[in-house]
């Protein structure tokens, strides 16, 4: 995603929520560009440990909540910056760019999008389904294959059919067709 921005270098993408603490140790980051939903320990938890342990570590916080509750967390918290996992790449470069000179990122829209937070809630309670597989079922829904899905989220295409199988499994539905059909039907 950010590949393209000569002036961001990417050091380290990490996707189990341990392994976070030891490569920020490793690499000395700027800036962690950090997703709220993690696996095992969320981003909130990540935040405050970092924050703890290096007071002056820029975060920028990736979420696909909108609800002012969690933004209002994590600014308590001391992050640098909220952004939408909707929010194009050059919003994304714009906040870096942001948070790396000092300044902070929160500018998300919330007023009149309430429904859209409890739809997802229900989805994650109802259905138990994750955040990333929601993000997967979304991207289904706007007509991406799984290799599309892969290169979207930063993810292998081996996640991606793990995640297909395991939406299947938690819903009771066989292949790809029904899987579009769900995610139009319940407009995810």
């Amino acid at each position: 995603m950010l590949s393209g921005f000569p002036r961001i270098s990417v050091v380290e993408q990490v996707y189990h929520s341990p392994d976070v603490f030891t490569k920020v140790q490793l690499h000395n980051p700027d800036i962690i560009l950090l997703d709220f939903n993690m696996p095992r320990i969320n981003g909130m938890e990540i935040a405050a440990r970092l924050l703890a342990v290096y007071p002056k570590i820029k975060i920028l916080v990736l979420s696909m909540y909108k609800e002012l509750r969690h933004i209002d967390e994590f600014k308590k918290l001391g992050v640098n910056g909220y952004l939408l996992k909707t929010a194009m790449v050059t919003e994304v470069v714009k906040a870096i760019e942001a948070v790396h000179e000092g300044l902070s990122w929160f500018e998300i829209k919330t007023s009149g999008e309430a429904n859209n937070n409890h739809s997802e809630d229900y989805f994650l309670k109802t259905f138990r389904l994750t955040a990333r597989e929601i993000d997967v079922l979304r991207l289904i829904r706007e007509g991406f294959d799984s290799q599309q899905i892969s290169d979207k989220l930063y993810i292998s295409f081996t996640t991606v059919g793990t995640h297909r199988k395991n939406i299947c499994t938690k819903l009771n539905l066989n292949g790809k067709n029904e899987l579009l059909r769900f995610a139009i039907e319940n407009d995810i």
